[in-house]
This record gives structure tokens, sequence and C-alpha cells, in this order.
């Protein structure tokens, strides 16, 4: 079963309880019990990109910036030249 978690509009940083308390390995289980046609370790990978994904929309709410989407919609379209971890390659492996 799925957790929603409320964030008072407080100013205690929710972002670190959020990661406190998450469980990725429950989230990676339930994605693949509904999602059975891909592997646990694709699933326990997509678990892993959401729970960063919304840590990441917590702490720029924390902070009151917008997210660079500049910034991410590079590192979506995979441009390697603006990563480090490439060291010119074309591919990640």
């Amino acid at each position: 079963m799925a957790k929603l978690y409320k964030f008072p509009d407080k100013m205690k940083k929710y972002s670190k309880d959020f990661m406190d308390k998450i469980n990725p390995n429950a989230i990676g289980d339930f994605i693949h019990k509904h999602n059975p046609h891909i592997s646990l370790r694709a699933a326990d990978a997509l678990a892993l990109a959401i729970i960063y994904s919304t840590h990441l929309q917590l702490v720029f709410e924390e902070e009151g910036k917008d997210i660079p989407f500049d910034v991410m919609q590079s590192f979506e379209e995979n441009e390697h030249a603006n990563f480090l971890w490439t060291h010119g390659k074309k591919t990640l492996h």
C-alpha cells in the first residue's frame, strides 16, 4: 500500500525526513507487482528515480527556488558533454 505524505507549511526541512523515512525496496516491489512485465531491477531503478525526483522538488520548494529546467533537460536528453562522468565517451559504459 502506498503512503501519502502531507507537508505542512512550516519551516521544517521535510526533504530530509522524506529521505530518512522512504523505503526504496518497498516502492520497487510495489512498482514490480503492478507492472510484472518489467524486471525487479528496472522497478527498483524506477523507484529510485521517483524518490530522487521527489526529493529534488522538495529541496527546491524549501529553498524557494525553481528547478533549473535547462540543466534537467540537458540531463534527460543525455547530453554527455555537460556531465563529467562521461570522460568524452559517447555512452555511459
